[in-house]
Order: structure tokens, then C-alpha cells, then sequence
């Protein structure tokens, strides 16, 4: 306990650092007014003319431009503007990539509705029928936001499908349900049939890149709202957001100043230094990488972690799977953790090369078939370790 006494009688750079978190939804977004004005036409008739409309939005973007936060900023407008006027509207949002299956992403929704309701015991149809009659009885539209949506359509369109029609059937007329995709890249509709891809590309919001300029009046309302006064300088602000603007990825720049901020406080400082913000940006991966690895189970972030581990050996610049498997089935040895089959470490590997952590080079060998060759070139693979390490050891799992 005095350990913590000690640390609370401590000054601290910090005024409040839950506003560098990237979940938290600042009060002003800076250089999104646009979009956000855009959303606000498109879902006026929500307002206007209550349950009587149905609307679907695609929004996309590359990774870090603030797809998210727009979107559930604005969910939170609509909720407070309707409340104003008396109006039942509820907004919802969904991690496709967390939730995976059509079933876990209705059950999610109607658990959002209502926290009792069982996880089990259903079926996908089931769990569309109750969630209608529950907006019927509540007399309730929903918001749905799926992000990540592409995840969910590489898998399987019927929900998106479904989602997207639903309306069509209500006896009451009364239109319930409407959407806001959130992609990385529209491609990913291609997967669709053509009536669904026609329904989702009406109202297409494209989020561009932010400028270096851009970032800096981001990270800088960031830190008036969760910093004290001083505490940073401009030039600092200005190197934090040279380093974000090259990772393109604004959360990445929100973890840099936390850290730096971490870092300032664990050595007494009364200021963010340059050698504060070197040493925080020295185990940071990009963010889109750190979100796909909090999404592994132990089983994928070993066999990640043999292919990390075998590449590092004399600095090599491509491994055979061959050579993975030996270090692989040696670290799970070690562990005690029961290896997975080659089909299950296969489908591993394109997992991995799909959310761009490896590259994967098939060759022919004539005669002898075929041979994968694997490689990461774009990442740090002493950040890469050191990160998966210590999820594996947060899971109980020594490495």
C-alpha cells in the first residue's frame, strides 16, 4: 500500500490521463467538421421524420484517420439531439473483428439492448426475429455502427444482407434498424451480392489522411484536455507529430505522448523532454499492429512469436516454414502449450499476412511441390517480440 501512497503524493505531468486513451471521445475533433457535418445531413430524417426511414452509410479510410471517433462522436450527438426532442433513438457500436460471426454480432447487439440476455441458445435467425420484436416493443430505432465491417463480410454477407433489408419486411411500417459500415478499404464489397454492395455504395464517406499540420492541433487539444499546464512544449508537440505522421496513424501519436508523459513522470521531470519521447518510441509498434496482436490467443502469438524469434537468428531476411515449426514445437515445449496441427498453423500464417504482419512468398520446386517462404519486412522484430512476449506473459504464459 505505501507503495501507492508514495506515488500519489508525487507530482505528476498527468492532469488526466484517460484523455489519451485511444477510446476516449474528446468533446472537440479537430479537422473532422466536415465529415461530421455530412453525417449529420445524412441522418437529419431520423429527426425529422422518426421511424419512417432507414439509412446506410459506408465510411472508409485508411488505418488512424479518425473513422472510428467520428463515428461514435457523432453517435453520441444524435442520441443527445433526439433525447431533446423526445425521440427513442439508441446508438450502438460493434467490433467485427472482435465479435467475428453474424450470431456474435446480433447477440452483441441485443445484449447492448439488454445485458441479461443469454449468449446461447439461439440461432442466428432467432436472434434477428428478437431483435426486432424488441425494437417494436420498445418502439426503439437503433444506430448500428459495425467497424471493421470487412471482417465479417469476408466470413459471411447474410447479416450485412439482412441487416441491410430487414426494414423491408416490418409489418408495423415502421422502419427500425440503420447502418454505418466502417472499412479500411471498399474493396473488401466486392465479397457481396450485388443488391447489398448496391445498397451499401448509395452514401460512400471517404475519411483522407491527416496533414502533419493536422496532427499537431490534435495531439495539442489532447494535451490541454489530459496534461497540466507546461508541461510540453510546441517543439516537443511538433517532433511527436513528425514521428505519427510517418506511422500515418494518429492513435499511434496518442500512445506516444502517453508514454512520453509516463516516462517524464517515472523520472521526476516537470517536462516532456526529446529523450523522453526517443525512449517511449523505441518499443511502439505501429498501432494497427499492437490492435491485432491484443486480438490473438496464446496459440497464434507463439507460433508469431517462433517465426519473430527464427527470422532474428543471424539476421535473416526469409525462413522456410520448416525452420518456424522447429522453433515453434521448441517454444511450446517449453511452455507446456500442446501444438496446434499444420492446417490450423497454416490458416495462422494467413491470418498474419492478411493483417500485414508477414509477407509470404509461395515457390515452386517442381517435382518436390511447393515452399513457402516467410519474411517481415516493415516492422521492428525486437519491438515485434518484446510485444508478444508480454502478452503471452499478461496471459500466464512465461516465455
Amino acid at each position: 500500500m505505501e507503495y501507492f501512497e508514495e506515488l500519489l503524493r508525487k507530482p505528476s505531468i498527468f492532469k488526466d490521463e484517460s484523455k489519451l486513451d485511444i477510446t476516449f471521445i474528446p468533446k472537440k475533433l479537430p479537422h473532422r467538421v466536415k465529415e461530421l457535418s455530412l453525417l449529420s445531413q445524412l441522418f437529419l430524417a431520423l429527426i425529422t421524420n422518426p421511424n419512417s426511414v432507414s439509412r446506410k452509410i459506408l465510411i472508409t479510410g485508411k488505418t488512424g484517420v479518425g473513422k472510428t471517433v467520428t463515428v461514435k462522436y457523432f453517435g453520441k450527438i444524435l442520441v443527445a439531439i433526439s433525447s431533446k426532442r423526445d425521440l427513442n433513438i439508441k446508438f450502438l457500436h460493434v467490433n467485427c473483428r472482435k465479435e467475428r460471426t453474424s450470431y456474435k454480432v446480433l447477440n452483441k447487439i441485443i445484449r447492448l439492448l439488454d445485458s441479461k440476455f443469454p449468449k446461447r441458445g439461439f440461432s442466428s435467425q432467432d436472434l434477428l426475429d428478437i431483435l426486432i420484436d424488441l425494437l417494436n416493443h420498445q418502439d426503439l430505432h437503433i444506430l448500428i455502427a459495425l467497424d471493421e465491417l470487412n471482417y465479417l463480410i469476408n466470413k459471411n454477407d447474410d447479416l450485412i444482407y439482412s441487416l441491410t433489408r430487414v426494414n423491408e419486411g416490418a409489418i408495423s411500417g415502421k422502419q427500425r434498424i440503420s447502418l454505418i459500415g466502417i472499412v479500411r478499404d471498399i474493396i473488401c464489397l466486392n465479397n457481396l451480392d450485388n443488391s447489398t454492395m448496391s445498397t451499401l455504395q448509395r452514401n460512400i464517406i471517404k475519411f483522407s489522411t491527416y496533414s502533419k499540420e493536422q496532427i499537431f492541433d490534435i495531439l495539442k487539444y489532447r494535451t490541454n484536455v489530459s496534461l497540466h499546464k507546461n508541461v510540453i512544449s510546441n517543439k516537443m508537440i511538433e517532433m511527436i507529430s513528425d514521428i505519427t505522421f510517418n506511422s500515418g496513424d494518429v492513435r499511434y501519436g496518442l500512445n506516444l505522448l502517453w508514454r512520453a508523459s509516463k516516462i517524464a513522470d517515472s523520472k521526476n521531470l516537470k517536462y516532456i523532454t526529446t529523450d523522453c519521447i526517443r525512449l517511449a518510441n523505441q518499443d511502439l509498434l505501429p498501432f494497427s499492429t499492437s490492435d491485432v496482436l491484443n486480438y490473438m490467443n496464446n496459440e497464434q502469438l507463439t507460433f508469431l512469436l517462433a517465426i519473430v524469434k527464427e527470422l532474428g537468428k543471424g539476421d535473416k531476411i526469409e525462413i522456410s516454414l520448416s525452420e518456424v515449426l522447429k522453433r515453434y514445437y521448441i517454444i511450446c515445449e517449453n511452455t507446456k502449450l500442446s501444438p496446434r496441427s499444420h492446417s490450423q498453423l497454416w490458416i495462422y500464417l494467413q491470418e498474419f499476412k492478411k493483417n500485414n504482419i508477414i509477407l509470404i512468398n509461395v515457390i515452386s520446386e517442381g517435382i518436390k511441390g511447393r515452399r513457402a517462404l516467410i519474411k517481415i519486412s516493415d516492422l521492428s522484430l525486437p519491438k515485434l517480440e518484446k510485444n508478444i512476449i508480454k502478452l503471452l506473459n499478461s496471459n500466464g504464459l512465461i516465455i
